[in-house]
This record gives C-alpha cells, sequence and structure tokens, in this order.
C-alpha cells in the first residue's frame, strides 16, 4: 500500500541577557499534520551565572510526536520464537478490521513534559570542569507493540488469520504512560606534563530509569480479559529493564607533540534483563555489567596525512550468554531481546587520512 502524509512547521525563538547574571531563552514551535492536525509546542531555559566559575541551569519543554506511518500501516507475518516457542505472529496494521474486533483502538499522537537542572562548574587551579544535569520527562500514550492475540474463537478474526497466514496478531497501540529520569555527570580534567606533552582526562556517567506509570487498556479488551496480552511482561521489560540503567565512559587523550596521539577509553554498561513473559526459577534472566576498551594510536606524517591505527572493544569482551531455554536450538547464543551493547567482539581497524587544503 502507498501511505503519505504532509507537514508544515514554523517556530520562533529568543534568548537574551537580562544582566550580566541571567541569561533567558525560549521557543514556540507550531506543526500542523494532514493526518494528525496540529500541534502547538515551547521550550524555556535560563542561566544563572553565580560566580565566575560556577553556573546554575535549568529548563522546561513540551512534546509531541505522531506515530510513524510504519507504526500505522506497517505489516508482516514471520516466524517468532515466543519463551523457545515458535508462532506465525502477524503485525497487522492498527487500522486493520482485525485491530478493530479485537478492540485496538486507532493511533493517536505522543505527548511529553520535560525539565533538566543542573550546574557547571571550574577549578581553575586544578584545570578541572564539571557539569551536573538532571532531567525528568513524562510520556503519554506512548507507542508500543502489544502481545499476541489469538482469534478467541471468533470465526472472523480466523479467516482474517488464515488469509494472513498467521496464528496470532499483534499491533502498534498507544498502551503506556512512562516516566524517564536521571542524571547527567561529566568531569574534564587537562594537564600540561610538558611544553610538547598534554594529557586530558574525561569521566561520564549517566544513571536513568524509565517506569511504566499508567497502562491504558482498551474498554473492550478489558471486558474480555486480554489486559496481560495487551501489555505482557515482555513489553515492560523492553521499557524498563532491557536497556542499562548505567553508563558511563572514561577516557583519556595523550598528545605527544605535533605528530603522535594516543587515545584509551573504557566504557561501562549496566546490567540488563532478558525480555521474556516465562517465569522459572532455574533460569537466570539477568545479564551482568561489561567494560568495553578503545584504543586509537594516530601519528601525523604531516599537517595533511595523518595514519590511524586502533581497537574498538580491544579486549575482545562479549554479554553473558543467553540461557539455553532462549537460544532456539543454539543459534542465538545472546540475547536478541535486551540491548547492551554489540555482540561482534574485538574489531580492529587502520585509517590513513588526508586534508587538502
Amino acid at each position: 500500500m502507498n501511505a503519505f502524509r504532509n507537514t508544515i512547521a514554523g517556530y520562533f525563538d529568543v534568548e537574551a541577557d537580562f544582566t550580566e547574571s541571567i541569561l533567558l531563552s525560549g521557543a514556540v514551535r507550531y506543526e500542523n499534520f494532514s493526518d494528525f492536525g496540529g500541534t502547538l509546542n515551547f521550550k524555556i531555559a535560563t542561566r544563572l551565572k553565580i560566580s565566575e566559575n560556577f553556573n546554575f541551569r535549568g529548563g522546561g519543554q513540551t512534546g509531541f510526536r505522531t506515530p510513524s506511518l510504519h507504526q500505522i500501516h506497517y505489516s508482516s507475518t514471520s516466524t517468532l520464537f515466543v519463551d523457545g516457542i515458535p508462532n506465525e505472529v502477524g503485525i497487522f496494521p492498527n487500522t486493520s478490521r482485525v485491530a478493530r474486533l479485537l478492540g485496538i483502538e486507532p493511533l493517536k499522537e505522543e505527548t511529553s513534559v520535560g525539565a533538566t537542572a543542573g550546574f557547571t562548574a571550574r577549578v581553575p587551579s586544578a584545570n578541572l570542569k564539571f557539569t551536573l544535569d538532571g532531567f525528568l520527562i513524562n510520556i503519554d500514550d506512548r507507542v508500543i507493540l502489544t502481545g499476541q492475540f489469538d482469534d478467541n474463537g471468533n470465526a472472523e478474526l480466523a479467516n482474517l488469520f488464515q488469509q494472513a497466514n498467521a496464528t496470532q496478531a499483534a499491533f502498534f497501540a498507544n498502551s503506556v504512560d512512562t516516566q524517564t529520569k536521571g542524571l547527567d555527570f561529566v568531569v574534564d580534567h587537562k594537564a600540561n606534563i610538558s611544553d610538547n606533552v598534554s594529557l586530558t582526562n574525561t569521566l561520564a556517567m549517566t544513571v536513568s530509569e524509565t517506569t511504566v506509570e499508567k497502562v491504558k487498556v482498551p474498554e473492550a479488551i478489558a471486558d474480555a480479559g486480554l489486559s496481560d496480552t495487551y501489555f505482557d511482561p515482555t513489553s515492560r521489560i523492553y521499557l524498563e529493564s532491557a536497556v542499562p540503567t548505567t553508563k558511563g565512559n572514561l577516557s583519556h587523550n595523550l598528545k605527544i607533540g605535533d605528530n603522535w596521539s594516543f587515545f584509551l577509553r573504557n566504557g561501562y554498561f549496566g546490567g540488563v534483563r532478558e525480555a521474556t513473559n516465562e517465569v522459572d526459577p532455574t533460569i537466570d534472566y539477568t545479564f551482568g555489567a561489561k567494560i568495553v576498551t578503545d584504543l586509537t594510536i594516530g601519528y601525523s606524517f604531516t599537517k595533511s596525512a595523518t595514519l590511524t591505527i586502533g581497537a574498538n572493544n580491544l579486549l575482545d569482551v562479549y554479554p553473558d550468554k543467553n540461557d539455553p531455554a532462549f537460544r532456539s536450538d543454539g543459534r542465538f547464543i545472546y540475547s536478541r531481546r535486551s540491548v547492551q551493547f554489540g555482540q561482534n567482539g574485538r574489531y580492529v581497524f587502520g585509517r590513513l587520512t588526508f586534508k587538502i587544503k
């Protein structure tokens, strides 16, 4: 099928120093979608200069996201292994007859409200810079993929399933309200070891948490006793636990003269959980935290020619292996449903660059 939308938008922003210590900025954006109508959103922010070396900053904003055309109209049928059992699952368009028969409501826009607050600080005598920011984002009517519905004995549904060569159906729906909150922290240090040698160190950490605040089950689905299918444990884990809640990087950049540069970075990825409906006390559903190391060495022959060699994931670190129950007879050693970091191991590269003036 062909699907399209037209959008038109305009925005206005202003920024002004009211005093030497107070900066205020604001923005307003209007956007109109041919299939979802118009929306007006804003952002306001401030920076307060407390001293030469300390600034406070904060802001608030609203947001709006229309479902993508794929989320509205996409359809496919594929074999999905759900807790080790193969199922012919069809993803039916939200606009389909199947969706209406099951009580899936038409998609509407996601809306959000967010706020940030933090500070920046410098310690000139120690060549240190700090930033700390907290954030809070509430998203209403978040679009997610439902669990898998069967025909529930409905003859018309059974016929539509058969036409799609599917035994179960899933849909994109405005299922939940979520809240994401967290902290971002960065500290930079630069040391001039000698006239020709400098070392820059950066530590960056993010700690965040996403929680499902409300599940919005359509009345028809609730009346049919299918609430747990509409928003199943797998979907909750996807949102709350399938990605690291703690991530960090400690990087070092050493420069020697105009020729040599060395870059070392250790990335920390917090633990995650396998996204599944299964509950078995004999299975470990968690994947432990890991540290991934990157190393790059560069040499500049001239101001316009540089040779770089390096390795991403130098120590060849992999996520924890999946429990055998989720490997689909050994085809998937690592989780397909929880995203911690890559599964390709060490990557070694060389690069020769030229600058043409």
